[in-house]
């Protein structure tokens, strides 16, 4: 099993701890650093290289969204997960327009961030189908897709909305993850978006998927990767109940 290495962002000590412990009790889950500002977290993830970070919306110097914008040309491989405690419309969007793969809310529990995680160095997509629609509905209705989409690139965009993570689309389509990310490019590129997610929010709106196949495949309400994870092989001291996030840590 690949480790995942993941680089924590937040300003709330207690709460980057908590998220250590509950990441450190996981197989195959490495937390290679936690750092509290967003300058600081572009500086490390050029030196500690992690497949996934979790960054706090709201930061000292700037938002996970920045983060992930930042990320997006400097390590384009790395999946960046924002957590919020306040999911507006418009923070929704500036999540999804950021180039990250998602959003966790602190209300959660710490397990659902392991789950998460796993599912995001996967390459699927974190978000609930009701938050989807806030998102559908914030997009310009009068953008117009600038290039009609191939047969192959239509399969591709359905299958991430669908659900399916980047190795699940690439063998479902019989090529080599390199060329689904060819593809997954040339996606983003005709509709004008800076991830998958919004680009499947911009789809919805064309009508290259539905909103109905989003909810179903996703059982209405959990985002993707938020399925309860298996029991970890290593013990986080807290019994078989990972520890939720403490009220006075989800401001």
């Amino acid at each position: 099993m690949s480790i995942i290495h993941v680089l924590i962002v937040d300003d709330e000590r207690l709460f980057a701890e908590l998220l250590r412990v509950a990441l450190r009790g996981a197989e195959g889950i490495e937390v290679v650093d936690i750092v509290h500002d967003a300058a600081t977290a572009i500086e490390r993830a050029k030196t500690t290289h992690p497949e996934v970070v979790l960054a706090d919306y709201h930061l000292p110097d700037g938002t996970g969204a920045d983060i992930a914008r930042q990320l997006r040309l400097q390590s384009p491989e790395t999946a960046v997960v924002v957590l919020t405690a306040d999911p507006s419309a418009e923070t929704l969007s500036n999540v999804a327009r950021s180039g990250a793969v998602g959003h966790l809310t602190k209300e959660r529990d710490l397990k659902d961030v392991v789950s998460s995680v796993r599912a995001a160095a996967a390459g699927e997509i974190l978000f609930a189908p009701n938050e989807l629609q806030r998102l559908l509905l914030d997009r310009d209705t009068t953008r117009k897709q600038i290039e009609p989409l191939t047969a192959r690139e239509l399969e591709v965009l359905r299958l991430l909305a669908s659900g399916a993570s980047s190795q699940a689309a690439s063998e479902s389509l019989g090529i080599s993850t390199a060329t689904l990310r060819a593809h997954v490019q040339n996606v983003l590129r005709k509709l004008g978006a800076h991830s998958r997610l919004e680009a499947v929010a911009e789809a919805a709106r064309l009508g290259l998927v539905t909103l109905e196949t989003w909810s179903r495949n996703r059982g209405g309400t959990r985002p993707v990767g938020s399925e309860p994870a298996e029991s970890p092989r290593k013990g986080n001291g807290t019994g078989d109940r990972p520890p939720t996030m403490p009220d006075d840590q989800k401001g």
